[in-house]
């Protein structure tokens, strides 16, 4: 039997090359919320699946993840993780029944830091009024407060040299080239289509495109201790070591956004809609010449998208009010590779998180275990030995003995 092909270059057809055009629609959707999060998603071009974009509503909130969050002092608990704190440190990242920690604290004023205080006086009970107890304590002036202040910042932003704001002036300029192509050789159809596919990606982006609020940091108090634990589906923990403030600013809060176009958005989803399926109709019309340029150019982009959505977050947003540290133990940052007599079990994990954590409390008010005899036993000693700082001790085997006795 012989293969046979089209032998002339009329032989053969791109009418379906408007598919192209439609094809990539879950890779678009991994990639809406970085791209649109930057003003340069607005530039006129030509991406793989835009009605991805098409929402039928404005966007409220950001994605929450699957994830139990629970504060160890103040007892919150949340059944999910904001999408802020993923991005963070994605917990898709965590190797089931590892235990990670992270100090994740307020960036640093760059500003002057000398503060103009009161003249001290002498606070003694002696010379203070019995009644009215010690005098109040010392007090910035409005000079230091202008000298210390820091202007409001969101949570999250994209970085400026992200990838998708490189891939958006790449397809941006690759779009141009077609669109020039096309007035060259005088293909009509291929010309208007390339420029209403531009225009339909740019009413998608406007309404879509959104920021995260600006917020005022606080100085009136010190924050007390807000540490955080996230367990995962996969038994893994990661501990949160920071302050109130931070904690509910990232884990306790919830991801709402400013969107660019509000009263408008009907009519830039209703008309970026209508906008398109005319450039798809026009595009099975163009020439053969400019239906194969596209059928490249979108297979392109669907590769290069496609790469980009595999790409680690921490390459598209960044934080720029905090400071994050990777303070995990070493005797716990290998918590899931176990031994050969010891293989990797959510039992050594949790031990490792409790003895990080220094506390118990949480376990229960996360159900992260079942509420039996043996399992309160066995949390107490947890306790008693993370106190103790015995961090030799045999959580598994403990465990094990526990369940033998009986107890």
């Amino acid at each position: 039997m012989v293969l046979e092909f089209p032998n002339s270059r009329n032989d053969w057809r791109l009418d379906a090359v408007g598919l192209l055009a439609v094809i990539g629609e879950t890779t678009t959707e991994t990639c809406v919320e970085p791209m649109t999060a930057s003003y340069l998603c607005l530039l006129p071009r030509l991406i793989p699946a835009p009605q991805a974009l098409i929402r039928p509503n404005r966007r409220l909130t950001l994605a929450n993840v699957n994830a139990n969050v629970t504060g160890i002092h103040n007892g919150t608990v949340r059944p999910v993780l904001s999408y802020t704190a993923n991005q963070l440190y994605p917990i898709a990242n965590l190797a089931p029944f590892s235990v990670h920690v992270l100090r994740v604290r307020h960036r640093e004023q760059n500003y002057e830091t000398s503060i103009e205080m009161d003249p001290p006086r002498n606070t003694s009970r002696t010379e203070g009024d019995g009644e009215r107890g010690q005098f109040r304590p010392l007090r910035r002036r409005a000079t230091s407060i202008i000298k210390n202040y820091t202007p409001p910042q969101p949570v999250m932003r994209a970085k400026n040299m992200a990838p998708h704001s490189i891939l958006s002036v790449a397809s941006c300029l690759l779009t141009i080239g077609l669109l020039v192509w096309a007035i060259v050789i005088g293909d009509g159809p291929a010309t208007l289509s390339i420029v209403l596919l531009a225009t339909a990606t740019t009413l998608f982006c406007a309404a879509s495109l959104w920021s995260l609020p600006l917020r005022q940091r606080s100085f009136a108090s010190i924050a007390p201790a807000g540490d955080v634990v996230i367990r995962t589906r996969v038994g893994a923990f990661l501990i949160i070591q920071c302050d109130e403030d931070v904690a509910r600013e990232l884990y306790y809060g919830t991801d709402e956004v400013r969107q660019l176009v509000t009263t408008g958005f009907g009519s830039c989803v209703g008309g970026g809609t209508v906008i398109f399926m005319v450039a798809v109709i026009l595009m099975g019309n163009s020439t053969w010449t400019m239906q194969a340029a596209l059928a490249v150019a979108y297979l392109l982009l669907n590769a290069v998208y496609w790469f980009v959505a595999l790409i680690p977050s921490t390459t598209h947003w960044e934080f720029p009010s905090y400071e994050i540290d990777d303070v995990t133990p070493d005797d716990v940052k290998y918590s899931n590779a176990g031994t050969m007599n010891s293989p990797p079990s959510y039992t050594n994990s949790l031990w490792k998180a409790i003895l990080v954590s220094k506390k118990i409390g949480w376990v229960r008010r996360s159900n992260a275990l079942p509420e039996t005899h043996e399992w309160d036993h066995w949390l107490k000693l947890a306790e008693q030995n993370a106190l103790d700082d015995n961090r030799g001790w045999d959580a598994v085997k403990t465990r094990v003995e526990l369940r033998g006795g009986g107890l």
